[in-house]
């Protein structure tokens, strides 16, 4: 559950570099958006002459409170677990670097349940990582599992069907009804048999 560290770390940088008023809720909706989109967000037009203190400070606090603070939603592990017994082969593809990516799965202790990690490449969108990571794994079939629009706008780009995670951190409204949902992770091992 990244908001367990990403607001309490957001709300340091943010506090130590004079850009106040963002409610835990705005900072909420930052979780799963490109580092870039996040410093013109927080800065505006001084997001350039920010970027490199911003990118320190978020560095030291998240990833220091990731490895305190880091928890799965429930059942995660077994769902995982389930789902490479039924011979899914798993990914994640992120707008994190793989370093991050990296430190979070250990902090989880889930890192061994996924073949692939993809992320952020240098053209900066959902869509490119998710790409690459298709064109570098070849899978027979392929589906995106998420909880943001980044999520749904990668797998409609791609060609390849989309599961919203309403538990996650998508805002009211950001999926509608039409589009494939799961209210909790242990559902995902019965949508995949039912889309496949």
């Amino acid at each position: 559950m990244t908001e367990i560290y990403a607001v309490p770390a957001y709300k340091k940088v943010l506090r130590e570099m004079g850009a106040n008023g963002f409610t835990d809720e705005m900072l909420r909706d930052r979780i799963g958006a490109v580092f870039e989109d996040d410093i013109r967000y927080f800065f505006g037009s001084r997001a350039e002459e920010k970027k490199e203190e911003f990118e320190r400070l978020i560095g030291e606090y998240w990833m220091k409170d990731v490895e305190r603070k880091a928890k799965t939603f429930p059942h995660t592990e077994e769902t995982l677990r389930e789902l490479k017994e039924k011979g899914y082969s798993l990914a994640v593809c992120s707008n994190a670097e793989n370093k991050e990516i990296d430190l979070v799965l250990r902090a989880l202790h889930i890192k061994d349940y996924f073949s692939y990690i993809q992320g952020i490449t240098e053209e900066g969108t959902k869509s490119h990582s998710l790409r690459r990571l298709l064109e570098k794994t070849e899978p027979e079939w392929a589906v995106m599992v998420g909880d943001r629009f980044y999520d749904k706008e990668a797998a409609r780009d791609n060609g390849i069907p989309f599961i919203a995670c309403l538990y996650g951190y998508g805002k009211k409204g950001e999926f509608s009804e039409m589009d494939l949902s799961i209210t909790e992770i242990c559902r995902l091992p019965s949508m995949m048999e039912r889309i496949k």
